[in-house]
């Protein structure tokens, strides 16, 4: 290289410093050189690229008025000062992101990294630098997918995370201000759902108009969005006539703004916009975050409408039973108070000598129809009881088998009637059972008087205990009645419960009773193999 020719009146001087032009140009990064006064000395194509400026328009003139945001350009001379000075600097031999503005006065994200050198024993910088607003723009925005995505697969309401998915999605690019707009079921009407604000001034206001709005139909950009079911731009919403809240926006600065649809499973049901201070063009990239996250949102604010909605019918619901309760009880006790002085009166004539035969059979028809009016009115006592969770057991020891002799002799009466034949066959050794005795005769009274009333003609009833372990006592009462459909086993022992052809009644004796066995801690299970196949009523208790 020494004995290498030299061009032509060339020194070698002048042929490094071309050389280095040279380099300069073809680098990909932005190179530029600037010297102990902080005047820019080189500039490379990519950095004219970058930039935006010529290079001979800002040889010699100041970098910091150049690059350097407004607000970092006293820092930048104060650190060149403290070099010249002390020969330190924070930044040199490092690589770091940092903001630069260009010559539009837009602002980008570049890569930096300074080397100091000595020419002519003054100090020279040479910074490299890559533009990564694009890089680091898709970065925040697949961050902001996953924070969202986390955000909507919690338990809390879009009240309480609308902020944070506001500030998520603005954050991945220069947005100030953003809303969640939610179509209201009533009226069809747009609400303010959610908000998020930066700390610029002027915000608080536009926050608060936004707030206070209420648009109809396609009015508003909201409006707009909803009506065509698309993303919107607009370059400048405080020169823009359909803007509704544009002088507020010109009040807090703010010029360009995007909004686009959320999609729940019907459609378009909200809107989320965003808002920034300096004008915005379309981004495709965005165009296809808010794609996806329209369709979570969408479908997260559906769900929790949904939820709602199921809540309220679930709290109507609730109001609707406590109040039929509150009615049962009132209606039961006032049925049955005109009963007692009739069953009493009844009930003397009854036994009265001095009357005839057919007369006494009257008024012991009057006591039986009394009687089973009574009953009917204490099952509806019991029930409002069950429901409100306020029946008591009074628990002692007792034999089954002696409670269900007297259930049988209670419905005897209706058995010859239908002309019925009864078996029963008490196997179960351990009848000793600790139970609320009247509760549980009323268990057997209800499930006995369900198979006579059920039973044709010249059927049959069994009545059959006995310990399927030592720790349970069993009873089983099968009849050859009309039966029960599979799918209807289950619901016969719900409360005003009529399934098919067994349509008679209030429908609450087994319903009572199968709480009644519960509160003992046993179980009581209907079984059938179809209508007309008869059926059985098995009911399980804990043996002494």
């Amino acid at each position: 290289m020494e004995n290498a020719p030299q061009p032509p009146g060339q020194t070698p001087s002048e042929r490094l410093s071309e050389l280095n032009r040279a380099i300069l140009e073809s680098a990909l990064d932005c190179i530029i050189t600037m010297d102990a006064d902080g005047l820019v000395r080189e500039f490379n194509p990519a950095a004219e690229r970058v930039f935006g400026y010529r290079r001979e328009d800002v040889i010699g003139q100041e970098l910091a008025s150049l690059i350097i945001p407004p607000v970092l350009r006293e820092r930048h001379r104060q650190g060149l000062a403290k070099y010249l000075e002390t020969g330190e600097g924070p930044v040199l031999g490092r690589r770091i992101e940092i903001a630069a503005v260009r010559a539009d006065g837009t602002e980008i994200l570049v890569e930096l990294a300074i080397t100091p050198l000595q020419v002519s024993g003054r100090p020279t910088f040479t910074a490299y630098l890559r533009d990564i607003t694009e890089r680091v723009r898709t970065e925040r925005r697949r961050v902001a997918q996953y924070s969202v995505a986390s955000l909507l697969a919690g338990p809390s309401s879009l009240r309480e995370i609308g902020p944070q998915i506001l500030q998520t999605i603005a954050a991945s690019g220069d947005w100030v201000f953003g809303a969640i707009w939610v179509k209201r079921e009533l009226d069809a009407a747009l609400k303010c759902a959610a908000t998020w604000r930066s700390e610029a001034d002027g915000l608080a206001e536009f926050e608060e108009v936004t707030r206070a709005t209420s648009l109809i139909g396609s009015k508003g950009l909201p409006g707009r969005v909803l009506a065509s079911e698309d993303a919107v731009w607009v370059p400048d919403v405080a020169n823009d006539p359909a803007f509704v809240r544009a002088s507020a926006a010109q009040v807090a600065n703010l010029h360009g703004a995007f909004a686009f649809p959320l999609c729940g499973e019907g459609g378009p049901i909200g809107v989320l916009e965003l808002f920034s201070h300096s004008t915005v063009h379309p981004d495709e990239d965005l165009l296809q975050l808010v794609e996806a996250l329209g369709s979570q949102i969408g479908l997260f604010i559906h769900r929790r409408q949904m939820q709602k909605e199921l809540q309220r019918q679930k709290e109507a619901a609730e109001a609707a039973n406590a109040a039929k309760d509150q009615f049962l009880a009132n209606l039961s006790h006032e049925l049955r108070t005109p009963l007692t002085p009739v069953l009493i009166w009844a009930g003397a004539m009854a036994g009265d000598e001095m009357l005839s035969a057919d007369m006494r059979d009257g008024m012991q028809m009057v006591c039986r129809n009394v009687e089973l009016e009574a009953r009917l009115i204490d099952d509806l006592l019991d029930l409002t009881r069950i429901t409100r969770g306020k029946l008591q057991l009074n628990l002692r020891n007792a034999d089954a088998h002696e409670l269900l002799r007297h259930a049988v002799e209670i419905v005897r009466s209706d058995i010859e009637t239908r002309n019925l034949t009864l078996h029963v066959a008490f196997e179960a050794t351990n009848g000793s059972l600790t139970v609320d005795p009247p509760r549980l005769q009323q268990v057997f009274w209800n499930v006995l008087r369900n198979a006579a009333k059920f039973t044709p003609a010249r059927g049959s009833i069994a009545v059959r205990t006995f310990n399927r372990t030592p720790a349970t006592f069993n009873v089983e009462v099968a009849d050859t009645g009309i039966g029960i459909e599979p799918q209807h086993l289950e619901k016969i022992f719900d409360a005003f419960e009529q399934v098919g052809s067994r349509g008679e009644g209030l429908g609450l004796g087994l319903a009572i009773s199968k709480a009644v066995v519960e509160m003992h801690g046993g179980s009581i299970r209907a079984l059938s193999p179809g209508a007309g196949k008869g059926a059985t009523f098995a009911i399980e208790l804990a043996a002494m």
